[in-house]
């Protein structure tokens, strides 16, 4: 996403003080289903798709147009600063939209099927700067589209089933990328449904591989990054049923990487987890569901641990903690419970038996799915609250509860007791949302119903924020992943209301600090932070943090305070290591007291347009996957990585990088020690260092 160069991000502020989480109903009756977050603003849509904005306040909530509803029954994407959508009105049908949160802002793209029947626009993908979806067409049928946001450049990529039928499969037509490569089903048909690939061009736009061969369908699925190679599962309609397989982008590269169950139905592998620079996953054979793991060759796709007849292990929510991966399973030994895994067979075990014995736990692993859910790339098996994660379990006396790990056994408790007795607190209404303060979820006391509760993972922590259905009737919160100034929403019933109300919490500690402003400015390679006080009591410290996501804050700096003060203070602080190909960067600042505690301003955020030719490589030092981004597009582009001594380690090519994309180069199996990254082109080359450990 590119925008001009904003130099400036000023946001005043007036803190007010408040004792603790506060819940403002913004409006009533909304019946709001999703949201997005859009830079300051989060874009809405209702039951009836009608389209909302909202700042966090309620006068800066509302319905903003009327002039196009939402196509509930499609998906949307945040490209190039708007929110594209299939949008719905009498005279054009679904067809291709945008919106900035303002009526003005609101407009249709293109009419792909000219008067009022639908192309109906789904699957969107954002990739390489540009997006990709299926429309369809009265002559084409359903086909790849893409945009760069204009009337224009709105165009069909290939009618890749030549004239009036589909290459799109509602049930299997979806996008990945990897490596460079934008990756998706379709069915030519000929060849059934199959893996393609796009460069965005009718030439470039090819069957990766005839997986069944024939007009029989691969349907390749669970695609997942491992190195320079993309692992699946497919159907080869041969003899091996749906097995495990990869592929680097092209056809001799696209191979079946293992029959796990030696012929016949399949192991239908599933469930891929990256754990250990290999992918976790759980595959079947004779009836017995079991955990493999895969470094991509045929030999390193190894069987971790047999779980035997009758035991399942699920790895949908598992979570990785201090290198062990974390999981519930079900044995016929322990019944439901806690495991992890070392990706040995040896170091697989039961974690915890938390209902001893046959008894089941049940233990629900409650991931951060946001930054997956709101449009990002994150991973949420990886994403954790200060090393540690919630989940739900029943130890057999105190029913269904909130509970948390840090990866040991004295670190697995039950938070709390919410719900006291054997009756269960989480056991109906599951939906919860991170911050970093911690977890916001839907509970029941056993008086009241299920209402809005807080945890920071202690039980002195853990508390009711508001009974908004009083009584013992529920107001059954369901949170909305969009996460705006620092603001958390969600929708919930209030008992006298006919539909459900949108709220938003806010505010989670007093600090007697008044902050006027806080700004954020990009200068070429650093971003410069400004911030002043009217007045001070008591505070200690501000903690500078910053965010690639608006969500999760690492703690930069920090920069002492005037302590007392009711005069004017103004502080600075120059970020010298911002810059890692994001093209948008979030600040706020924790103020502290020397009794404590902390608050947080509202977010700066500023857009990176770099002048010159600037290469950066993250995380560094790295481990096993180092990123690079440059602020400038190559094409035919030679990674070279070289040695102290000169030699070269490895070497890459890459069709093309794209300004401020992310680009991974898979480093795990280089040696420990300081290396060089060069980037060749026609044009010249860029060198960077970075240390592998």
């Amino acid at each position: 996403m590119k925008h001009p160069l904003h130099l400036l991000a000023l946001i005043p502020i007036l803190f007010v003080l408040n004792a603790q989480s506060q819940v403002t109903n913004l409006a009533t009756n909304s019946n709001i289903r999703m949201g997005i977050s859009l830079g300051s603003v989060g874009i809405l849509a209702d039951t009836s798709g009608k389209l909302w904005v909202t700042d966090g306040t309620t006068s800066g909530t509302s319905q903003f147009t009327s002039k196009v509803t939402v196509d509930t029954a499609e998906t949307v994407a945040v490209f190039n600063g708007k929110v594209y959508f299939a949008g719905i009105t009498t005279t054009t049908g679904s067809e291709l939209w945008a919106t900035d949160g303002t009526d003005a802002g609101t407009v249709l793209i293109q009419d792909i099927r000219p008067g009022n029947g639908s192309s109906e626009p789904r699957k969107f993908a954002v990739f390489n700067n540009t997006l990709y979806f299926f429309a369809s067409t009265t002559a084409e049928g359903a086909e790849l589209w893409k945009s760069d946001g204009t009337n224009a450049g709105t165009v069909l990529v290939k009618d890749i089933d030549p004239g009036s039928q589909s290459s799109y499969n509602a049930n299997q037509t979806y996008f990945f990328a990897s490596n460079n490569i934008l990756y998706f089903d379709a069915n030519d048909g000929t060849h059934g449904t199959e893996l393609w690939k796009t460069d965005g061009t009718n030439a470039g736009t090819v069957m990766v591989s005839d997986i069944n061969p024939g007009a029989g369908s691969s349907n390749a699925a669970n695609f997942t990054t491992l190195g320079t190679s993309v692992v699946f599962s497919a159907n080869d309609g041969v003899a091996h049923g749906t097995e495990l397989w990869k592929t680097d982008g092209t056809t001799a590269g696209t191979v079946l990487l293992d029959d796990i169950a030696n012929g016949g139905s399949g192991s239908s592998p599933q469930q891929f987890v990256p754990f250990q620079g290999k992918v976790s996953f759980i595959a079947s054979a004779a009836g017995k569901f079991n955990l493999f793991t895969t470094d991509g060759t045929t030999a390193g796709t190894v069987l971790v641990k047999a779980f035997g007849l009758g035991s399942i292990p699920i790895l949908t929510n598992a979570v990785i903690i201090s290198n062990k991966l974390y999981f519930a399973a079900i044995t016929t030994t322990n019944g439901f419970e806690l495991w992890s895994s070392d990706n040995t067979t040896a170091g697989t075990a039961l974690f915890k038996d938390i209902n001893p014995g046959t008894g089941s736990s049940s233990p629900i692993i409650l991931p951060d799915f946001f930054p997956l859910l709101s449009g990002g790339t994150g991973d949420i098996h990886t994403s954790l609250f200060n090393g540690k994660i919630f989940f739900i379990a029943d130890d057999g006396t105190h029913g269904s509860e909130l509970w948390i790990t840090d990866g040991t056994d004295a670190g697995t408790v039950m938070v709390k007791d919410i719900n006291p007795g054997s009756g269960s607190s989480m056991a109906d209404n599951i939906s919860w949302f991170y911050t970093s303060t911690g977890l916001y979820f839907a509970a029941t006391d056993g008086s009241g119903g299920d209402e809005l509760w807080k945890s920071d993972g202690t039980e002195a922590g853990t508390s009711l924020v508001e009974d908004i259905n009083p009584g013992s009737a529920s107001s059954n919160p369901m949170f909305l992943y969009l996460y705006v100034n620092s603001n958390v929403f969600f929708t919930a019933m209030d008992g006298t209301s006919s539909g459900t109300n949108l709220y938003v919490v806010s505010g989670d500690i007093v600090l007697p600090v008044s902050l006027i402003d806080f700004a954020a400015a990009f200068n070429g390679k650093t971003v410069d932070l400004k911030w002043s006080t009217s007045t001070e009591t008591n505070t200690k410290d501000f903690s500078v943090q910053r965010s690639y996501d608006a969500v999760h804050f690492q703690t930069i700096a920090t920069v002492n305070a005037a302590g007392n003060s009711i005069t004017k203070q103004n502080y600075g602080y120059t970020d010298a290591s911002a810059l890692n190909g994001s093209p948008t960067i979030y600040y706020r600042l924790a103020m502290n007291d020397k009794d404590g505690k902390s608050a947080y301003s509202k977010i700066a955020s500023v857009q990176v347009n770099a002048a010159g030719n600037i290469l950066t490589l993250y995380p560094n030092p790295v481990k096993d996957k180092l990123n690079f981004v440059t602020n400038n597009a190559m094409s035919d582009v030679q990674v070279k990585i070289t040695d102290q001594s000169g030699k070269v380690v490895l070497v890459q090519k890459i069709t093309s990088v794209q300004q401020g994309v992310q680009n991974t180069i898979d480093v795990s199996n280089l040696a420990k020690g300081v290396y060089h990254l060069q980037l060749i082109t026609t044009m010249g080359k860029q060198t960077s260092q970075f240390i592998k450990f």
